[in-house]
C-alpha cells in the first residue's frame, strides 16, 4: 500500500524514500494549534450531519454510506495499492462531488498538484465524478478580538493565479500507476546512489553516509560550502574542490563569497580588519548585553490580538556585563498567554542603557519586540528605546568581514559557538529550537517536578544561546588583536 507522502518521497530522491519507508516516527507539527481545524471547518461550512472517516478505513465504507450524507470528512479510498484520504467532501445534487484540501498558510505559494491529481484520479478510477476543487487557507488580516469568528478566519477559494484549480489538475495526467512499479522494484543494490540537489539542502540528509559510505569527507574549505552559489555542484563536477580554485567566471561576485575565498587562500582565515573595527566600535559601551528569544509559532490565533501565524515570546535568557566588568545573569519563562509577562520581565532585566546583542536580531528579536509594542501601547515607548539599542551579532559574517572556513558555509550561532569555544549543545537535553518549543508545549500537561525540569532544561539551552553570544564576541576582538 503507498500514499501520497510515499510519492513525493521517491520523486524527490528514491534512496530517500526506500531508507524511510519503515521508520515510524511520532510528527510533532512546526506550527501549533491548541484546537481542532477540521472542527473549526466543520463550524465554518455549516453542517453537522457528516461522515467521517477513520484510520484504515476500507473503501466499501464510504460507498456503503456515499447517499446518506452531504458532506464527508477524511474519507479514505484505495486504487490498487495506491491509497488516499480528502480532507473534505461535497456530494452536490447531480451526484458529483467537490474537493476541498486545506492549506496550512496564510497564502497558496504553490498547488500540490501531486496529491491533487492522485485524488482525482483515484476516485474518478472509483467511478465518482469530481466536479471542482476549492483550497481552504488562513486569513492573513483576520484578528482575534477575544473569541475565534471561524466566518473570517478561513479564505476558502477554487481558483490560484485567477485560474479555477480543477483546470490547472486537469491539464496533466499523473501516472502513479508506473511510479508506484518503479518503487515496488527499486533496489539499493541495482540503483547506483547519484548526488542530487537534497542531499546538503537543508544540511547534510540523515541517509547521506548510507548512499556514500567509502566517500572521503569534503574538507573544510570545500567548493561545495560557497554560499549564495548556482554553479557549485558545476565547478564540483568539473574537477573543482576547493574555495581558493573557484572559477572566477561561474561566481556570483557577492562580499562573502569573496570572505570565503581569501579564507581559503589564507589559510583559514578572512578578516577584513578595518571594517570589524569600525563595526566592534558600536559595543564599546558598558553595560553591554547578551539576549536570546523562544517563541513558538500559532496556526489558530489562540488568544486575543493575534492573527493566525502569529508568535508567543515564552523565554529570554541575558547576560550583560556592567561598568565594572561583571557578568550578571537572568532569565525568564512563562507558559500560555505570557506575552505581557514576557515584557514586563524584559524590561526589568535589562539594563537601561548600552548596545544589546542578538544574533539575525533585525528578524529574530527586533521584530518580536514590534510586534509586542504594538500589542501592548502602555509599553510602546519602553520597547522602542530598547529597539534601538539592538545590535545584530551575525553582521559581521553576513557581510563578509569575517570568514573562517571551519564554518563550512554555515552561519548559524551554534556554528560559530562550535569554532570558537569548548562549549556544545550536544551535551545539553533540550539541542536545539524546535526541541525548546515542543518541551515548552509539554509543560502545561506536566506534573510539578516534570515541569520544573522541562523548565531548567529549556533556560540551560537559550542561555548557551546567549552566553554563546558573549564568546562569538570575544572571539571577534580576540581575531582583531591578533591581526595587529
Amino acid at each position: 500500500m503507498y500514499h501520497i507522502s510515499d510519492l513525493k518521497k521517491y520523486l524527490r530522491c528514491e534512496r530517500l524514500y526506500f531508507y524511510s519507508r519503515d521508520e515510524s516516527s511520532s510528527y510533532r507539527p512546526y506550527l501549533r494549534s491548541d484546537k481542532n481545524i477540521i472542527d473549526l471547518l466543520t463550524s465554518y461550512f455549516g453542517f453537522t450531519n457528516y461522515f467521517e472517516g477513520i484510520r484504515n478505513d476500507p473503501t466499501d465504507r464510504f460507498f456503503n454510506e456515499m447517499y446518506n450524507y452531504e458532506w464527508y470528512i477524511h474519507p479514505r479510498f484505495m486504487d490498487g495499492e495506491m491509497r488516499i484520504n480528502i480532507p473534505f467532501m461535497h456530494r452536490l445534487e447531480n451526484g458529483s462531488f467537490d474537493l476541498c484540501f486545506v492549506y496550512y498558510n496564510t497564502f497558496i505559494k504553490e498547488l500540490d498538484l501531486i496529491t491533487y491529481r492522485t485524488s482525482v484520479k483515484v476516485l474518478e478510477r472509483l467511478g465518482l465524478r469530481v466536479n471542482d476543487i476549492y483550497i481552504v487557507y488562513f486569513n492573513e488580516n483576520y484578528v482575534n478580538e477575544g473569541t475565534i469568528d471561524v466566518q473570517q478566519l478561513f479564505v476558502c477559494t477554487e481558483k490560484y493565479q485567477k485560474r479555477k484549480i480543477i483546470d490547472i489538475v486537469r491539464e496533466k495526467d499523473f501516472d502513479y500507476d508506473y511510479l508506484i512499479n518503479e518503487m515496488s522494484d527499486f533496489s539499493i543494490e541495482k540503483n547506483k546512489a547519484k548526488k542530487c540537489r537534497y542531499c546538503k539542502l537543508n544540511g547534510l540528509c540523515e541517509y547521506y553516509d548510507k548512499c556514500f559510505p567509502d566517500e572521503m569527507k569534503d574538507p573544510d574549505d570545500s567548493i561545495l560550502s560557497l554560499v549564495s552559489s548556482k554553479n557549485k555542484n558545476k565547478m564540483y563536477q568539473n574537477g573543482i574542490r576547493t574555495l581558493k580554485d573557484a572559477d572566477p567566471k561561474w561566481l556570483e561576485g557577492n562580499k562573502v563569497q569573496y570572505a570565503q575565498i581569501m579564507a581559503s587562500r589564507n589559510g583559514g582565515l578572512f578578516l577584513d580588519r578595518l571594517a570589524l573595527g569600525e563595526w566592534l566600535k558600536k559595543l564599546d559601551y558598558r553595560p553591554i548585553s547578551f539576549i536570546d528569544f523562544e517563541w513558538d509559532r500559532y496556526l489558530v490565533p489562540e488568544y486575543y490580538k493575534m492573527k493566525p501565524m502569529d508568535v508567543i515570546c515564552f523565554e529570554f535568557a541575558l547576560y550583560y556585563i556592567d561598568k565594572k566588568g561583571h557578568m550578571e545573569h537572568r532569565t525568564f519563562v512563562g507558559t500560555g498567554d505570557c506575552r505581557k509577562e514576557f515584557v514586563e520581565a524584559l524590561i526589568e532585566y535589562l539594563p537601561e542603557k548600552g548596545p544589546i546583542l542578538a544574533y539575525n536580531a533585525i528578524g529574530a528579536e527586533v521584530l518580536r519586540l514590534r510586534e509586542l509594542a504594538d500589542i501592548y501601547p502602555e509599553y510602546n515607548s519602553k520597547l522602542k528605546k530598547i529597539i534601538a539599542r539592538f545590535i545584530d551579532l551575525a553582521e559581521p559574517f553576513s557581510e563578509g568581514l569575517v570568514y573562517d572556513v571551519r564554518m563550512q558555509g554555515n552561519f548559524t550561532l551554534k556554528k560559530l559557538v562550535d569554532i570558537c569555544s569548548d562549549y556544545s549543545y550536544k551535551d545539553l537535553d533540550i539541542y536545539d529550537g524546535m526541541e525548546a518549543v515542543f518541551n515548552w508545549r509539554d509543560i502545561e500537561k506536566a506534573d510539578n517536578e516534570e515541569g520544573n525540569k522541562i523548565v531548567e532544561n529549556l533556560k540551560e539551552y537559550c542561555s548557551l544561546d546567549a552566553y554563546g553570544l558573549f564568546l562569538v564576541y570575544r572571539w571577534l576582538i580576540k581575531l582583531m588583536i591578533g591581526s595587529k
